[in-house]
């Protein structure tokens, strides 16, 4: 537009995914519209032709429609289709093929007319021996019945062949730890060593993990689909650690839970898969990894321009994944419902990165709104079962009618449909697996600061290090707790992002209520302020310490009438007295220099009349040497396993918060040490 003079024209895209338009020139507005839907859908040669098409039109301006000045004008700027604006030139089949994960090659027969050509070629879900489209007729599981000997399935294709899988057993995924003394002889509470602190999956983990196995051996893929709080990431490391053929692995996550997995796949499956985390699109990738994290948002093409009138183009060039030096084996894709839309450009590209992978997908709601959202993941596990999203939709998605309109429903037929994909998809609920939780389940969630925040941290940290080494001698644990107001204020602050897509992802995920502790009143506001966009779905509610005990009492009713809601509450303000009981899931956003302070914020859920047997805590954690997280929770945790022996030999434990900030002062001082290099 700006090259053909057009600086006082606008574009605007149409997000109707019913319009029969690929472009449209209106003169009045000024404007080009384009159909976002078509643009996702249609190959890049029609795409470009039809902004040419528009362009012309704009030009010759109005009066002209279709005559010779506008075609001839189409023709000078380069458009050899002059067929109507209206004209698609996608078939309902091309466009089902593409929306099934086909790969749609495009010809062109050159006439006086543009008149293309589409080669259909389907994504792995071919006939080794005919070549025709597999498509499952039949399936049949023949036991060994040995735990350590294989299964064998059969799978019998529509074309009349038959394919034979072997289903590996015997592996040891047991023997994934975290944490704690290896050399220890372990005494096992749930899922975790009181000797020691070290962590082991819960058996349901195990079985998640025995599971994947089984459904990669014989699928493209696994859907693991635990509701929210159950270890999904962890099944899927177990399952990734003991098949070096899916190695290396690329991650496909949400943007700010890059730094999560990265230092998750670090504690479970240890320093050799150290993974390489995609921040840029100009990023190069590090060869022999065993491990690549990139956000979802990066591998969608952008271009944008610069105030100077530089064109930018962003987002990462997908072929890397295909280097010689990397050449992926495995997508993992987080929070799958990421790609429910099948005409979306991510999921789009999500498929061609997936393309001749295998694929492990991961979330607590795979759909939400439609049954046909659940159509994209699926094509990806299981081309042969799924290699059309019409079929899917005539088959498996409801539908009803809202006057004259025909809407799409939920999942037909629960129960076969279930029974369908029950080799390769799995979910279980909480309440399914609570007596392996513990009383409190307490998880992390980790963060990185940037750059400039680390900057301003660091900088403290310098005062706060010879502010100590001055006064070491004299100082008591208020002393302490005092000088490290900044550090801890930083650090929440740094935090808030992460603690938001989390309790986003939460409400997303379930249908339950949340709690999310804070210590600082502006963090407090920071959070209720990102939370309240979600009150007009539920009740966004606060407990502040400047609250009367009339109008705490009133947030705590409305709470736990609630059949679902939201509250940021003072971890001390709400530490006592406070009962609600109506919840178990809560966000410990600011570690509480005394842990009493962090167990008193959990115990307000386990109360007289909580039905639930274990209260989820999820922790926001910030990584980093001298940063405050890691070395207070080091030393609780250390101090929690002193408690726990000092109670099994019938002493009274209490936690000294003199001790603990003397403890923390000194780590983070001799950790400062280090990154200084002195």
């Amino acid at each position: 537009m700006n090259k053909n003079g057009l600086l006082d024209w606008s574009i605007r895209l149409n997000q109707n995914v019913d319009s029969h338009f690929l472009g449209l020139c209106s003169y009045k507005d000024k404007c080009i519209i384009l159909s976002a839907h078509h643009v996702d859908i249609h190959p890049d040669p029609d795409v470009i032709n039809t902004i040419k098409h528009e362009v012309a039109h704009a030009l010759v301006g109005i009066g002209h429609a279709h005559d010779e000045v506008w075609a001839n004008k189409a023709r000078e700027i380069g458009c050899d289709n002059t067929m109507p604006c209206s004209n698609l030139s996608l078939s309902p089949d091309i466009i089902d093929a593409i929306r099934s994960g086909a790969t749609v090659e495009v010809t062109f027969d050159e006439q006086v007319i543009r008149t293309p050509k589409y080669q259909v070629t389907r994504l792995q879900d071919k006939c080794p021996y005919c070549g025709k489209v597999a498509v499952t007729k039949e399936e049949k599981l023949i036991s060994s019945g040995d735990e350590m000997k294989p299964d064998t399935k059969f799978i019998y294709l529509e074309c009349g062949h038959t394919l034979i899988k072997s289903i590996p057993k015997g592996t040891p995924f047991f023997s994934l730890q975290m944490g704690g003394d290896e050399s220890c002889i372990h005494t096992w509470d749930k899922n975790k060593c009181v000797k020691c602190g070290r962590f082991k999956p819960y058996d349901f983990q195990l079985d998640g993990m025995k599971f994947g196995e089984a459904a990669l051996a014989v699928s493209n893929g696994v859907g693991i689909f635990d509701e929210m709080g159950l270890g999904k990431t962890i099944q899927a490391e177990g399952i990734i650690k003991f098949h070096p053929e899916l190695w290396p692995t690329l991650w496909i996550v949400k943007s700010g839970l890059k730094y999560q997995f990265a230092t998750s796949i670090l504690k479970w499956m240890g320093r050799e898969h150290v993974p390489q985390i995609i921040e840029t699109s100009k990023e190069w990738l590090i060869p022999g990894l065993k491990h690549y994290i990139v956000g979802y948002d990066m591998l969608v093409p952008k271009v944008k321009t610069l105030k100077n009138g530089t064109v930018v183009n962003q987002g990462f060039d997908i072929s890397a994944f295909e280097r010689e030096d990397i050449k992926i084996k495995c997508v993992v894709l987080d929070e799958c419902q990421q790609i429910k839309n099948v005409d979306s450009t991510r999921t789009q590209m999500v498929r061609r990165v997936a393309k001749g992978k295998k694929v492990i997908a991961l979330s607590g709601t795979p759909w939400k709104n439609r049954g046909s959202e659940l159509f994209p993941v699926l094509n990806m596990l299981d081309p042969m079962k799924f290699g059309s999203a019409e079929r899917f939709k005539r088959q498996w998605v409801d539908t009803y009618w809202q006057g004259a309109i025909l809407k799409e429903g939920g999942i037909r037929n629960v129960k076969a449909f279930k029974e369908y994909t029950k080799d390769m998809c799995i979910r279980r609920e909480r309440t399914e697996v609570m007596t392996e939780l513990p009383l409190v389940n307490r998880t992390k969630l980790y963060v990185k600061m940037n750059p400039e925040q680390e900057e301003a941290y660091d900088a403290v940290v310098d005062e706060f290090v010879a502010w100590y080494e001055e006064n070491v001698s004299q100082l008591s644990g208020m002393a302490i707790i005092g000088a490290m107001q900044k550090m801890r204020h930083l650090v929440a602050l740094a935090k808030i992002p992460a603690t938001v897509e989390f309790v986003e992802e939460f409400v997303e995920d379930t249908d339950r209520k949340m709690v999310i502790f804070a210590h600082h009143r502006d963090v407090q506001e920071h959070l209720f302020t990102e939370l309240e966009k979600f009150k007009n779905e539920m009740p966004v509610l606060r407990i502040t310490a400047d609250m009367n005990g009339e109008d705490r009492f009133k947030a705590q009713e409305l709470f736990n009438k609630s059949p679902r809601a939201l509250m940021v509450a003072s971890t001390l303000a709400a530490g006592e007295g406070l009962n609600l009981q109506t919840c178990a899931d809560c966000v410990i956003h600011e570690r509480q220099w005394n842990p009493a302070n962090e167990e008193q914020a959990e115990g307000r859920f386990i109360r007289i009349g909580q039905t639930a047997t274990s209260v989820n805590a999820a922790y926001a954690h910030l990584e980093g040497l001298t940063t405050i997280d890691p070395q207070l929770d080091a030393i609780v945790e250390r101090k929690r396993i002193q408690f726990h022996k000092a109670m099994n030999n019938g002493e009274m434990g209490r936690w000294s918060e003199d001790s603990i900030m003397k403890d923390l002062a000194e780590v983070i001082v001799s950790a400062h040490r280090r990154k200084r290099g002195k």
